[in-house]
């Protein structure tokens, strides 16, 4: 008997040691304690806490499919039906500091086209700070405008050079007036499909190109103006825009540009030498258009454009809101050309459909 309980107690402790070390290691494996994503909003919706941080993030994009049909508005080729598809990613990351909003922005797109070339390029990339900016983007000359109208085929009377590295500072007043100055690099292609230059390159030069401009905001609309110096082309362009809103429904805007030394001689081979302000064909050259909402959905564009070489084009589209993120917009185009662009007339559409995140 006392042989057997011994063995009974022995057992006894062996299983409650082996089944305390398998609690241990039980309670060793418990993961530990998740860190929740925080919504973040100090700049608006979407932005959520980068975890272990204080740097707000939002990721947001577009996901966009265009099929164009007839004459293309910017050369008058017959391109019949081509399609064209994009993806389009933006990282926009902001925090306080002691100088204000700090906030870095990057957006990279990928796009297939009618002929099965794709190509993937970031599209903007740059920080601001306290009304600073560095980095690369949209020309200036472009953005401080707002471009031209809501229209797809906007700038068939194109009205800045590409995108581009610079360095720039907005000062606001906090009551509707701002002003500009930077300095960019200017580069890109200008391809008209038409001689005597039907492709050309805008050009750095061993300076940087200088640029500034004013603004004025208000309830009823703005005015705005911006000038620029190419210091290569040794030539100067400006633009002034003018927005008017006379209720919820309707807006109309007006632009002109002016541009210097159009017809001069001194590119390669005696040339002309493109200015990075001044793309459109002659000394002046004018934008107008008018946004209409037809009902919570819907809106109604249009847009015309001179240039004083001889060429006008105009557009139409609608803008539907099919479902909210979805928007569905055929477009009409037509141009009229003249001078260096070439004769005739060109009349086509784009159909585009985007998703919106």
């Amino acid at each position: 008997m006392t042989i057997k309980t011994l063995l009974l107690c022995s057992a006894a402790a062996l299983m409650a040691a082996t089944g305390a070390r398998a609690a241990d290691a039980i309670v060793a494996a418990e993961p530990e304690p998740m860190e929740y994503v925080r919504v973040c909003d100090a700049f608006g919706t979407g932005f959520f806490y980068i975890p272990g941080t204080e740097t707000c993030l939002r990721i947001s994009g577009y996901v966009r499919s265009e099929w164009s049909f007839g004459d293309d508005p910017y050369s008058g080729d017959d391109i019949g039906w081509a399609g064209f598809a994009r993806g389009t990613i933006r990282l926009d990351a902001r925090n306080d500091t002691e100088y204000g909003t700090l906030r870095s922005f990057i957006e990279l797109r990928s796009q297939a086209t009618a002929d099965d070339a794709t190509t993937s390029y970031i599209n903007s990339a740059y920080i601001d700070l306290a009304g600073f900016r560095a980095g690369y983007d949209d020309s200036r000359f472009d953005t401080w405008l707002d471009s031209a109208g809501n229209i797809i085929n906007d700038d068939v009377i194109d009205y800045t050079g590409d995108r581009t590295n610079q360095a720039s500072y907005v000062y606001d007043a906090g009551n509707g007036f701002s002003a500009l100055i930077g300095l960019e690099e200017g580069s890109g292609d200008y391809d008209t499909g038409f001689a005597p230059v039907p492709s050309a390159s805008y050009s750095g030069g061993d300076a940087p190109h200088i640029l500034g401009g004013v603004k004025y905001e208000q309830d009823w609309g703005g005015i705005a103006a911006v000038g620029g110096y190419d210091t290569y082309a040794d030539a100067f362009g400006g633009k002034v825009r003018v927005d008017v809103k006379f209720n919820e429904t309707f807006s109309v805007f007006l632009m002109g540009g002016y541009q210097s030394d159009w017809d001069n001689d001194t590119g390669p081979g005696g040339s002309r030498q493109l200015n990075y302000y001044g793309p459109w064909y002659g000394d002046w050259a004018a934008w107008g258009g008018f946004s209409a909402t037809l009902n919570e959905k819907a809106s109604l564009n249009g847009q015309a454009a001179y240039e004083e070489d001889g060429t006008f084009a105009g557009a139409l589209n609608v803008e539907y809101a099919l479902v909210p993120g979805l928007t569905i917009m055929p477009e009409l185009n037509y141009t009229d050309f003249g001078g260096e662009r070439g004769s005739g007339e060109a009349f086509g559409g784009i159909l585009r459909v985007q998703r919106d995140f």
